[in-house]
């Protein structure tokens, strides 16, 4: 009696690789190593942003048995997840930093809501050169008329060196003198008064 011939199964077809998952882990990486260098570490926003995204759907896809290297697709998110905590701490560094910088810069739109006032106070003999630096605000100059009162308020939430300089254009020594004054929190800390160089400094506090 003849047998029909024995027909062997097919063999199991091998899952397609994980390319979505590799590529994440590669953008992933990429991105956490970016994320480690000031100023440069912007450009790992977008890296680790889509390489998340990438090693998550690649995870999802060999976690159902569509795809292989689970492995690497899980590195990916693990690389991305921690470059993307990396980026945002920087944001929060830098946005601190510039809130800070802005806090000691004087204004003069609204001297009265902030936590220190300075008043700076000039009267001239002779026209003369006004120079004036307060905290971050520095190499301020103006030209002020012979005779002239000239007068800036400013408020400031840390109180920095702040210095006036009146020197004349051309000097005049029958000409009246220079004055300068700065006054912080309603109290004044420097006066003076001279026909070559007016000059008031406070250090700050």
């Amino acid at each position: 009696m003849t047998h029909p011939p024995y027909a062997s199964p097919a063999p199991t077809p091998a899952p397609p690789k994980n390319g979505l998952g590799t590529a994440g882990f590669v953008l992933g990486l990429v991105g956490l190593v970016f994320a480690f260098i000031p100023l440069v570490g912007v450009v790992a926003w977008p890296l680790v942003i889509i390489g998340l995204i990438l090693s998550l759907v690649g995870l999802s896809r060999a976690t159902k048995g569509a795809a292989t290297n689970k492995g690497l697709a899980i590195a990916g998110v693990v690389c991305s997840a921690v470059g993307l905590v990396v980026c945002i701490l920087w944001a929060a560094v830098f946005g601190a930093a510039v809130d800070e910088v802005n806090d000691s810069t004087p204004t003069s739109g609204d001297p009265a809501a902030a936590a220190h006032q300075i008043l700076l106070e000039v009267t001239t003999g002779q026209r003369s050169n006004l120079n004036w630096t307060s905290g971050l605000s520095v190499n301020n100059q103006e030209i002020v008329e012979a005779g002239q009162t000239w007068s800036r308020a400013l408020g400031v939430e840390d109180l920095g060196f702040t210095s006036i300089t009146v020197t004349p254009v051309t000097t005049d020594i029958d000409a009246q003198p220079n004055s300068c004054k700065i006054t912080v929190d309603g109290k004044p800390v420097a006066e003076n008064s001279n026909i070559v160089a007016a000059i008031c400094s406070y250090p700050g506090g």
